[in-house]
């Protein structure tokens, strides 16, 4: 037995660059199956734990646009209802937008915001906790106090110090002690937007009594967030608060936590993320499996002589069983270790990713051992059923038969008259080549489809994604790309004081009032919410694409082709349109209204519903504006137009009409992190097959090619033969992998990521780069692999080759 491991590892080293390299390819076929499952169950017991921490509020009511109550007159509408005992906490804020500056050295920060006031009384608040990363949390004591904190993603988006100062509309000035976040903010999601918005958003925290002083509204709240216990009926205590708060003529939506963005697309995500990288990590795990199976077969045949020379003299084919297997399980074991670190590797960088982006309070990231362990059986076991194979037929023939040499062997899978037709040799023999052993040809082609169609899957999806970023923001973008969105601090008449500053400023040249408010869309099923903007559709200063039916400043709304197709109408049907209505000066109810789809437009964000501002009057809000579009004059910037504005008190927000865009784009840069992991991963093993395929073609046709460099043929032809047929290979399998990356591609945008980002269109894309980068790493690299047997061809021992007695 010690012989034959001796011997197994003089194998071993006689063919270390082959050994190396099939033990790389289910290094990378088992570690990335291993890599990317792992994180599924990162990212859900982190999510669970972070979320119960922090105690993320069971549902939340959100007064109508512009109103407020009195302190502890939400809080008392639970005793109206018959579900109160299972109420654990509840807890009522201030919310309202606001323009921050978070300015520090050289570097200037303006951007839109929100203040949230939460009570911190007696350790509060007991639903929507914070977490602080730097500085400290604010206490009771901070009550009244100028003092924030500043949400986590942004400060990390922006490189801001652990504490520090910003000021926000009106020039307030204020001293963040923190930065920290809570479970409504785990992912930056405005409401009505894209999450991940932390470039153009800054969630800012402080006491309620700090945000009812900045807000000039002393004892006035306009939200309330509560917990319920876990046995209660969730959407039961939904509905007996909406007839509550309607008893006491408060005009108030009633949320879910599954409503609110950031929470549905975090949990939703971790699902519909791990099936795509299921599917992803099967390509990549059954064409690295697949391939090393036929390499380690293909080297275990090159044994097949030796063994039929020692049953000639007497050997039991048992023992010399042996020593082909122990190299498989040897090169298994290897290859094992390999999946071990490269698993790992790709855990980790994926997790770093994940972190990067979802800041959380807690982050569990242990070694899924029964994950690694799953995949290091089959590592284990596909080598030694590779190796098993021929073994046990080279056993069980005739010595003389095992003996025979395999160029002697190999029978050409062609016809007769196919096998005598007149052409030039040298250009018929790659192909002849493939046909001679079809079934190794075909996993070689199958194990590098597998890899571009991972790769294809990959980069496409990417490629959908940022497509639709560059169509939402060809529609923001108008034929006024210079506008600017200013979002007002209410409702104010158009030709009030607050407008009027805003119109006098130097740095705007035209103002054009808007209407925004939050409302939703249905027929007969699922509700949508949307965005409403009310603005001039006739001759105004911008107005949406329509890609069917006409704008009209009649009565109807534009909906989304999204939410048209999700609604199952298209123009001229009817929807139920659940909208806010003013009852009086500052209060509001919502009111269901009948109205038509006039046009649809092609904005692939769902939630975007326009209206003529002449529908104002459905609303209660004629001659009344809580937002403005504004063209800065000849030479101004957004910046100077976000400088001069952030005086001016009503000034809520003040951003680019493409920000938001710019902020998702943002984003998904962060992500091609993931991407660049796994393309690295693919090229290296596509470049891995296609070496130890030409490695072993060499092996294996070893005397052929002595005979053609006896007779005087130049190494570079033999190249070129090989050349040619890792070419065939590589065409072959890059049409394979493209077509079904494609495949992989439509199912993600049209099936899965629908369910992960239902307010999201996204059409199947793959740009010309794509395309360009799947030929390079397919066909070229792959055509390109015989170039590491050159050095080999060039110092054959041609003699010794051909001294082979039969």
């Amino acid at each position: 037995m010690m012989l034959l491991l001796r011997w197994s590892w003089r194998d071993l080293r006689a063919h270390w660059a082959k050994v190396l390299a099939i033990a790389v390819v289910i290094g990378i076929g088992t570690g990335g199956y291993a890599g990317l499952t792992s994180t599924a169950e990162w990212r859900r017991v982190s999510y669970d734990v972070s979320y119960r921490q922090l105690a993320m509020y069971d549902l939340r009511v959100d007064l109508a646009t512009g109103s407020t109550a009195p302190e502890s007159a939400l809080a008392a509408v639970l005793a109206d209802i018959a579900s109160q005992e299972d109420v654990v906490a509840a807890e009522e804020r201030l919310i309202f937008p606001t323009q921050v500056d978070a300015s520090f050295g050289d570097e200037t920060i303006l951007v839109r915001g929100q203040v949230t006031g939460a009570d911190f009384r007696e350790g509060g608040p007991q639903v929507n906790a914070f977490h602080a990363f730097t500085g400290r949390a604010l206490t009771a004591a901070d009550a009244g106090e100028p003092v924030v904190m500043v949400e986590r993603s942004f400060a990390l988006f922006y490189g801001l110090p652990g504490t520090g100062e910003l000021a926000i509309s009106g020039d307030r000035e204020l001293a963040y002690v923190g930065q920290v976040t809570t479970p409504e903010y785990f992912a930056v999601a405005p409401e009505g937007e894209m999450f991940m918005s932390e470039a153009t958003y800054a969630a800012i925290f402080t006491t309620l009594e700090t945000a009812q002083e900045v807000a000039g509204l002393p004892s006035r709240v306009n939200n309330l967030v509560l917990t319920i216990t876990d046995t209660a009926d969730r959407d039961a205590i939904q509905q007996e608060l909406e007839a509550a708060l309607a008893r006491a003529g408060l005009g108030a939506t009633v949320a879910t936590r599954d409503d609110n963005l950031s929470y549905s697309a975090l949990t939703t995500d971790v699902d519909q993320d791990q099936a795509m990288f299921n599917v992803l990590a099967f390509l990549l795990f059954a064409g690295a499996v697949g391939a090393a199976f036929n390499l380690i077969h293909r080297l275990a045949e090159q044994q097949r002589r030796e063994i039929g020379i020692g049953m000639a003299i007497g050997v039991r084919p048992r023992v010399l069983a042996i020593r082909p297997l122990l190299v498989s399980v040897q090169i298994a074991v290897l290859g094992v270790i390999f999946g071990v670190v490269i698993g790992t590797l790709i855990g980790n960088a994926m997790a770093a990713v994940f972190q990067s982006i979802v800041p959380l309070p807690v982050w569990e990231t242990p070694f899924q051992t029964g994950v690694f362990a799953g995949v290091a059986v089959v590592g284990l076991l596909v080598p030694f059923g590779a190796s098993a194979i021929p073994v046990w037929r080279a056993v069980r023939v005739a010595p003389i038969a095992a003996i025979k040499p395999t160029h002697l062997v190999a029978k050409e899978a062609a016809s007769p008259k196919a096998r005598h037709a007149t052409t030039n040799t040298f250009r018929a023999m790659p192909l002849r080549n493939l046909r001679r052993a079809p079934r190794r040809t075909v996993l070689t082609i199958l194990g590098i489809a597998a890899a571009m169609t991972v790769l294809v899957g990959f980069l496409g999806i990417m490629d959908s994604v940022f497509d639709a970023v560059d169509v939402a923001e060809v529609e923001a973008n108008g034929t006024r790309p210079d506008r600017i969105a200013v979002t007002l601090d209410g409702f104010y008449p158009i030709g009030s004081p607050a407008v009027q500053a805003i119109e006098d400023a130097a740095s705007v040249a035209e103002v054009e009032p808007v209407l925004r408010v939050v409302a939703s869309v249905d027929r007969g099923g699922d509700d949508i919410d949307v965005i409403v903007e009310l603005a001039d559709l006739d001759g105004g200063m911008w107005a949406p694409s329509v890609s069917a039916g006409a704008l009209t400043d009649e009565l109807g709304v534009l909906l989304s082709e999204k939410a048209a197709a999700d609604l199952g109408v298209t123009v001229g049907d009817t929807v139920t349109f659940h909208h806010p209505r003013r009852t009086g000066l500052t209060s509001y109810a919502f009111v269901d209204s009948e109205i038509v789809v006039v046009a649809l437009h092609p904005n692939p964000v769902r939630g975007f519903l326009y209206m003529d501002i002449g529908s104002s009057g459905l609303f209660g809000l004629e001659g009344l504006a809580n937002g403005l579009n504004v063209l800065p004059t000849p030479g101004a910037t957004t910046e100077a137009v976000q400088q001069e504005l952030f005086d001016v008190d009503s000034a809520a927000s003040v951003q680019s009409v493409t920000a938001v865009m710019e902020a998702v784009r943002n984003a998904f840069d962060q992500m091609l992190g993931i991407i660049q992991v796994m393309v690295v991963a693919i090229l290296l093993l596509a470049l891995l097959i296609a070496f130890n395929t030409a490695a072993i073609n060499l092996d294996a046709r070893a005397r052929d090619h002595a005979t053609m460099f006896a007779f005087g043929v130049k190494v570079r032809t033999a190249l070129r033969i090989a050349m040619t047929e890792s070419f065939a290979v590589g065409v072959i399998a890059t049409a394979m992998g493209a077509a079904g990356g494609a495949a992989l591609v439509w199912w993600m945008t049209q099936v899965l990521l629908p369910e992960t980002l239902p307010d999201f269109q996204l059409h199947v894309v793959l740009k010309p780069s794509t395309a360009a980068a799947v030929l390079v790493m397919g066909i070229v690299a792959t055509a390109a692999a015989p170039l590491f047997t050159y050095r080999r061809m060039r110092r054959m021992d041609v003699p010794g080759t051909l001294r082979l007695m039969e």
